[in-house]
C-alpha cells in the first residue's frame, strides 16, 4: 500500500509565498483597476469589451488564489479554539452539496469530540479537500467522507475514485504541484491541508488503492 506523508514546509518556503503573495497581489490590483476603467468607456456591444470582462475575471481569480497563497503562509499563526469535529465536518459537507449538487458526498462514522483548531481554517481545509476530490473523481462516482478516533486521534478521511497521485509526485503537501491538468488554481488545496495540519501537531497522510485516500490526522483538544 503506497503512503505518502507530506514534508514540513520550511520557513524559507513560508517567507517566500508571504513576498510573492504580496508582489502579485499589487500588480493584480493594478490589472483590475484599468480593466474596470476600461469597461466603463467601452460600450457593452463592443468585442472588445468581452476581452477586457476576460482580463478582469482572471485578475479577481489570481486574488482568490493569492488569498489562498497568504493563508498557508499564515497557518503556524491561527488563533485556536474548541471545535466539534462532527458538526463542522457535517455543516461543510452540507455546503458543499449545495455547491455541486451532481456530486453524492456521503458521511460515515463520528469522533464525538473537539480539536483545538480555528473553525474558518477547518471548514475552508475540508472543503479544499472536498473540492479536491470531486474534480478529480469520475462523474456518477461518490465522494465519501470518514471520520473516526484513536488514541486521542481524529481522522478526518476523503475517499475518492480518482486516479490517485503520480508516482513521481515528491510530496502531496508541497505547494504548486499537481496532477491535474488544466484545473486552474490547483497546486494549493493539499498543501493548505497539510499546512492546517502541521499547525495543530497533526499530519496530512495519503494512500491509493482501488480508491484514494487523503486523511486529515489531527489531535483532539
Amino acid at each position: 500500500m503506497p503512503d505518502t506523508t507530506p514534508a514540513v514546509a520550511d520557513e524559507t518556503l513560508i517567507r517566500f509565498a508571504r513576498r510573492i503573495s504580496h508582489d502579485l497581489n499589487n500588480f493584480s490590483t493594478v490589472v483590475r483597476t484599468y480593466s474596470e476603467l476600461l469597461l466603463s468607456e467601452l460600450p457593452a456591444d463592443s468585442p472588445t469589451h468581452a476581452d477586457v470582462t476576460e482580463i478582469q475575471r482572471a485578475a479577481e481569480s489570481m486574488v482568490q488564489y493569492l488569498q489562498r497563497v497568504t493563508r498557508f503562509a499564515r497557518a503556524a499563526g491561527m488563533k485556536k479554539a474548541p471545535v466539534p469535529v462532527d458538526a463542522v465536518v457535517a455543516e461543510t459537507v452540507d455546503a458543499f452539496r449545495r455547491e455541486v449538487p451532481t456530486r453524492t458526498i456521503a458521511i460515515a462514522g463520528t469522533t464525538g469530540t473537539t480539536i483545538n483548531a480555528d473553525p474558518v481554517w477547518f471548514r475552508e481545509v475540508l472543503t479544499e479537500l472536498l473540492r479536491n476530490a470531486h474534480e478529480v473523481a469520475p462523474a456518477d462516482t461518490p465522494v465519501e467522507v470518514h471520520l473516526s478516533m484513536a488514541n486521542q486521534t481524529v481522522r478526518i478521511e476523503v475517499q475518492d475514485s480518482g486516479p490517485g497521485f503520480a508516482a513521481s509526485l515528491p510530496s502531496i503537501g508541497e505547494p504548486f504541484l499537481t496532477t491535474k491538468n488544466g484545473v486552474r488554481g490547483a497546486g494549493l488545496g493539499l498543501a493548505l491541508a497539510n499546512a492546517f495540519a502541521m499547525a495543530l501537531g497533526g499530519k496530512l497522510e495519503a494512500q491509493r488503492e482501488i480508491r484514494t485516500r487523503v486523511s486529515l490526522v489531527l489531535p483532539t483538544a
